[in-house]
């Protein structure tokens, strides 16, 4: 090419770009504006925020009901807030009850729930930015039992949203989850249920469960406006495909004609992207999925559909569940939580009594008690194995079986095991202790036989307490 082509050919090039139209800007998501406001709920004042486009005028509206766990901490939910109103929805998210409002890890109202939901509608019904015939309710997870009460209670909600939320009781749901979980790690069925149950079941004998016995399918069945399910593909926390059958059944049984039960791909019980529900390092609970076709983009659509005037049943392939959810059982009168707590006041006087009055006497200077190895294992094992057991069966409901603090061997999570193993070590102790009884019989004075007895007094209350609690499963 000549020097004079190759001018030619760069003017040319340079004409091209420059008449060439301009490539698009990135989408860039609109402006923001919050609002603190605030509104009542029978005699409470409660805070709130409102975030809504700018300059919005009449938009659909919706109002976030938090899941479980006591407020106030209404940014619990602001990720999915600031999402809606990105695409166009007026967001409004307010402090959950607390403590000092009558909710807490083991007493909540839920018509108290209901009525603070439907006077956050009303509060935001009256804004200019929301249409007043188009706000409706979003709770998530305990919040999906709430929504769906609250829309029993009042007309005020225009649709109703439930996202991870659960068809059985909360006691249920519990159960299922401490199951699935334990199932999931490894544990085997009859300790599963065991563990995963029982002491759910102590709590509800005595009104010591959250929301214990609320069903939402009676309510729903006569939700007359639309409602929208969303359920996570790896939800460990509530039963996805059950759910989604029993919703279906009960808005089928009310005649609603216009509800969507839509399953999320990809996700766990908070909507945020995972591989198969569990919390990795560095998990974030606000990187909620936010892309297309997912849970964010699932809501602001069909909300958009209402405004639209679209009206339809659409349901989703309802996945398989690997642990099917049963009622959890009534506990006999000894499997109480009242009956734990006393059994844990008598073992302690059991089991202490001998090393007490061992250091009693040692105090005084006199002669040492009489004891033998089986003694000190029978009142040291007596001692820590009702606590300790205890402990892990709370410590597996509050976490959710999510953490069991060891691997799982032969079915068995590594500190229950050493429990096992503690009962059964127990177990012969107090058999060699009664051999030693039944020797010496005439060579102990009754102050050591009584104290000796106590012991296994104790041992013979301890080792069938044990085999409830699951440590013989």
């Amino acid at each position: 090419m000549t020097p004079l082509s190759t001018m030619a050919a760069g003017l040319l090039a340079a004409a091209a770009l420059a008449l060439a139209p301009p490539a698009p800007a990135a989408a860039q998501s609109p402006a923001l504006v919050e609002t603190e406001v605030t509104f009542r709920s029978g005699d409470r004042e409660i805070g709130a925020t409102l975030i809504a486009p700018e300059g919005a005028q009449g938009l659909p509206g919706v109002v976030l009901v938090a899941g479980a766990g006591p407020g106030p901490d209404r940014d619990r939910h602001r990720a999915n807030a600031e999402a809606f109103a990105e695409a166009g929805i007026v967001a409004m998210i307010y402090d959950k009850r607390g403590p000092a409002d009558g909710y807490s890890q083991f007493d909540g109202s839920i018509e108290d729930l209901a009525d603070d939901a439907n006077a956050a509608v009303e509060a935001l019904r009256e804004r200019p930015e929301a249409d007043p015939a188009l706000v409706g309710l979003h709770g998530h997870s305990e919040g999906a039992w709430t929504v769906i009460e609250a829309s029993a209670r009042s007309d005020a909600a225009a649709f109703v949203i439930a996202s991870g939320g659960s068809a059985l009781t909360p006691e249920d749901t519990q159960g299922w989850m401490n199951r699935s979980e334990l199932a999931r790690q490894g544990v085997s069925d009859r300790l599963a249920a065991r563990l995963g149950e029982r002491f759910i079941a102590a709590l509800v004998a005595d009104g010591l469960f959250r929301l214990a016995g609320y069903d939402p399918l009676p309510p729903l069945a006569e939700l007359d406006r639309p409602f929208l399910g969303v359920f996570a593909e790896f939800d460990l926390n509530t039963p996805a495909g059950p759910t989604m059958e029993r919703y279906r059944d009960a808005l089928d049984a009310g005649g609603n004609p216009n509800y969507a039960l839509r399953l999320i791909p990809g996700v766990d019980h908070r909507m945020v992207p995972t591989v198969d529900g569990t919390k990795p390092e560095g998990y974030d609970r606000n990187a909620i999925d936010r892309s297309p076709g997912g849970y964010v983009d699932t809501v602001t659509t069909w909300i958009h559909g209402l405004a639209a005037g679209a009206s339809a049943i659409t349901v989703d392939p309802i996945p398989a569940t690997a642990v099917e959810p049963t009622p959890v059982p009534s506990p006999p009168w000894f499997g109480t939580a009242n009956a734990l707590l006393v059994s844990l006041g008598l073992f302690t006087i059991l089991f202490l009594a001998y090393p007490a009055a061992a250091l009693i006497r040692r105090l005084r200077g006199r002669e040492p008690l009489a004891a033998t190895w089986s003694s000190r294992t029978v009142a040291t094992i007596g001692l820590l194995l009702p606590l300790l057991t205890t402990a892990y069966i709370s410590w597996t409901l509050m976490t959710g079986a999510q953490a069991l603090l060891g691997p799982v061997i032969a079915g068995r999570p590594l500190p229950w095991l050493l429990l096992q193993a503690a009962a059964a070590t127990l177990a012969l102790a107090a058999i060699a202790l009664t051999i030693h009884l039944y020797r010496r019989r005439t060579r102990i004075t009754p102050s050591a036989k009584l104290r000796f007895t106590t012991l296994l007094a104790g041992a013979a209350l301890l080792l069938p307490w044990s085999a409830y609690w699951g440590l013989a499963a």
